[in-house]
């Protein structure tokens, strides 16, 4: 059976790592169990890295 392939936008993430609450919470959820194929390139790796940093505070991450 053939895997979607998924790009997971970075406010997606941030928004799951700030809340459990919502969907972006349930879609990182799924990550570990193959549901779907992540895909990335260097400048989103980039990106997630940069505007994660910024958030550690508001995430309660050092």
């Amino acid at each position: 059976m053939n895997k979607y392939k998924v790009v997971i936008d970075t406010n997606v993430i941030l928004s799951g790592l700030k809340s459990k609450n919502g969907n972006s919470y349930k879609l990182l959820k799924l990550i570990p169990e193959e549901k779907f194929v992540v895909c990335v390139s260097v400048p989103l790796i980039l990106e997630y890295e940069s505007v994660l940093l910024k958030s550690l505070n508001i995430l309660g991450l050092t």
